[in-house]
């Protein structure tokens, strides 16, 4: 039976890029520790589609083998316990003001 996750704990390629980054890991080193394909990683970090052979627990390997570096993954709204370093990126809202150009010419 495949591994497969939630798809609020799944792994895109730019949280998988972005925690590699803060392990100071290079494609070829998440891969071992993975036990993945290099090659694999690499499509997947560039959001390409894996091949036929691809095994579809590759991903949760991946998640796991971050998580045991250390890496908490925080679901969309999810607030953050932990007190360490860490990263989410945040969906903007449709008519979505920053708060540094909020004036009255855009008051609703």
């Amino acid at each position: 039976m495949p591994e497969t996750l939630p798809s609020q704990l799944s792994l895109s390629p730019a949280l998988c890029r972005a925690a590699r980054a803060l392990l100071n890991w290079s494609p070829a080193e998440l891969a071992e520790r993975a036990h993945v394909p290099v090659d694999w990683l690499n499509e997947f970090e560039q959001g390409r589609e894996p091949g036929v052979d691809a095994d579809p627990g590759e991903t949760a390997r991946l998640r796991r083998a971050l998580q045991a570096a250390g890496i908490d993954f925080l679901a969309a709204g999810e607030a953050s316990t932990g007190g360490g370093e860490g990263l989410r990126l945040h969906h903007q809202k449709a008519g979505y003001i920053a708060a540094e150009n909020l004036s009255s010419a855009n008051d609703g």
